[in-house]
């Protein structure tokens, strides 16, 4: 297992696509520290760094994008087979791609908070304090925390979705496509979603509500919108999270190549 983990990581670092990545995410987080730097009026300092300078929300895209392709180019370009005859099972291969995913992911989100810090204080040293109170509840800081947090559990909500689909499509842009135009798509369903939660209370079980994680740690108000508390939402995303990958393992396995 240790050495297919090394191996998925050797192929990532060395995709064109991985350092740009890095640099394409710390530019544009620049980018909007900058604008709220010039125009504090349209642009929130304190808002946009709790948010971190829209990192996170990057992060998401390029996350489904890796995780699409991971699995789908295996098969797409017919290198899965070489695995195979190696003689390793197709749980150990499916489990190692999974997991080289999660090294990922904690790196970026990892970045966008060192990074996040780094803007705070060459942009906005005097600009606002972060333990100063942000909204009713916490402060900057504990928000900001308490948002990346929650959108990492959200994160690999999503993404145990894009692996399942990831390993239905032969075609790795095909799987890229359908889990980006996916997430948008969760997006403005979630919202309607909201609506009829009031209406049938059982629907507050779904996965959608799950994503409304992040929001309801900073604003423990939302209970009454997602009719859940915080731990039942953050137990709810991981048991989603873990039946969405327990779905795409048996489907893996089961995969013609």
């Amino acid at each position: 297992m240790i050495t297919l983990i090394k191996e998925e990581s050797f192929k990532l670092l060395h995709k064109r696509s991985t350092p740009a990545i890095t640099i394409i995410l710390l530019v544009l987080m620049t980018a909007f520290g900058v604008l709220a730097k010039s125009y504090p009026k349209f642009y929130s300092p304190r808002t946009l760094f709790v948010q971190s300078f829209t990192g996170d929300s990057w992060v998401v895209l390029f996350m489904i994008a890796a995780c699409s392709s991971i699995i789908a180019m295996e098969f797409q370009y017919g290198t899965i087979k070489e695995v195979l005859y190696r003689k390793y099972y197709r749980g150990q291969i499916l489990v190692s791609k999974w997991l080289t995913m999660l090294i990922y992911s904690i790196y970026l989100f990892a970045l966008v908070f060192v990074y996040s810090l780094i803007l705070k204080f060459v942009l906005f040293n005097n600009t606002f304090d972060l333990g100063r109170k942000y909204g009713a509840e916490h402060s900057v800081f504990t928000s900001f925390s308490y948002t990346l947090i929650g959108d990492f559990v959200g994160l690999w909500l999503i993404l145990s979705l894009v692996l399942l689909l990831a390993n239905i499509f032969k075609s790795s842009a095909a799987a890229i496509s359908v889990g980006i135009i996916g997430y948008f798509a969760l997006g403005v369903i979630a919202g309607l979603m909201t609506l009829a939660i009031q209406k049938w209370n059982w629907l507050k079980w779904n996965p959608l509500n799950m994503m409304n994680l992040s929001g309801q740690m900073n604003t423990p108000s939302m209970s009454k919108v997602t009719m859940l508390s915080t731990p039942e939402l953050a137990w709810g995303s991981l048991a989603y999270t873990a039946i969405f990958l327990a779905i795409s393992y048996v489907v893996f396995k089961r995969r013609s190549v």
